[in-house]
């Protein structure tokens, strides 16, 4: 895809269902949380969408892609990385996914 040019939008559309579908159901099933700010993970969505129709994959956002290229699937959402760096900071390193723990405290700190 051209970078002067933005993809048809029923094709952005498309791939905004399937990265907002994937999302939720990584959260419904998994043990991590969306992090607690909605301007944030969209965002990362957005980026994701981007990668998904620029290069195939839902490439991490917060990682140069031509990098990510070169470690096969290890930097395709959810990465490799993400258990660590949740585990180290309570969120990951793009701020898409977070720990229970993190998530409640950002709220207690917002009353």
């Amino acid at each position: 895809m051209s970078e002067d040019r933005p993809p048809p939008k029923d094709e952005r559309d498309a791939a905004l269902r399937r990265v907002r579908k994937f999302v939720a159901t990584y959260v419904a099933k998994g043990k991590y949380e969306l992090y607690p700010e909605v301007e944030v993970v969209e965002n990362v969505v957005s980026g994701l969408t981007d990668n998904l129709i620029e290069h195939g994959r839902m490439y991490c956002p917060c990682a140069p892609v031509e990098e990510s290229k070169t470690k096969g699937s290890d930097m395709v959402c959810p990465c490799k990385p993400h258990h660590a760096d949740i585990a180290r900071q309570g969120y990951c390193d793009c701020a898409l996914f977070a720990s229970p723990a993190f998530v409640a405290a950002e709220r207690l700190k917002k009353k």
